[in-house]
């Protein structure tokens, strides 16, 4: 026979267990819906990373880069891009901001047979600038570097110049040039 001390301990072990499985049950469940609600809307968040086996920053597994709101543009892009149309000169450059994930400026106007220079600075993570229809390749940089490229727009049209890092442009890394 039990006696009356043991039989209370008893219960009082057993309330201790079923609240610690209510906890972990509702954890369980917090998680699993977080991370289910971040992967309908495409995070980039570490977990989803890891989870699925991507491979973010510099290779590493779980290593997620966030999206950056891009910065303005600064009183030099700005006179840039209002110079890009100009017919006086056929040598036009732009300082370009590349960041997670965007470019600043994202939308150049040239005119055909420019002379045409991006300027890129990293303003974070691992990043390069391309145009494929004009042969346009960057090297990749990291962080704080900068990079630049040299080309003739040599027809007219629009062309995406982009970030060529696995999954960058379709995380917004991209804009447009248009040849005039």
């Amino acid at each position: 026979m039990e006696s009356k001390g043991s039989s209370t301990q008893k219960t009082i072990l057993y309330i201790i267990i079923v609240i610690l499985l209510v906890v972990v049950a509702g954890e369980y469940y917090y998680f699993h819906h977080k991370i289910a609600s971040m992967s309908m809307q495409g995070s980039n968040h570490p977990m989803m990373m890891a989870g699925k086996g991507m491979k973010g920053m510099h290779g590493m597994p779980g290593m997620a880069m966030m999206a950056v709101t891009p910065p303005p543009l600064s009183d030099q892009q700005t006179q840039q891009i209002t110079e890009g149309t100009d017919k006086s000169t056929t040598k036009k450059t732009f300082n370009i901001t590349g960041g997670n994930f965007y470019f600043v400026p994202n939308k150049i106007t040239v005119n055909k047979g420019d002379q045409v220079t991006l300027v890129m600075t990293n303003a974070g993570g691992v990043h390069n600038i391309n145009i494929d229809e004009l042969g346009v390749k960057s090297s990749t940089i990291k962080t704080g570097e900068a990079t630049s490229v040299t080309f003739t727009a040599s027809k007219t049209g629009s062309f995406v110049y982009y970030c060529s890092i696995p999954g960058h442009r379709a995380k917004g890394m991209w804009g447009t040039l248009t040849v005039q």
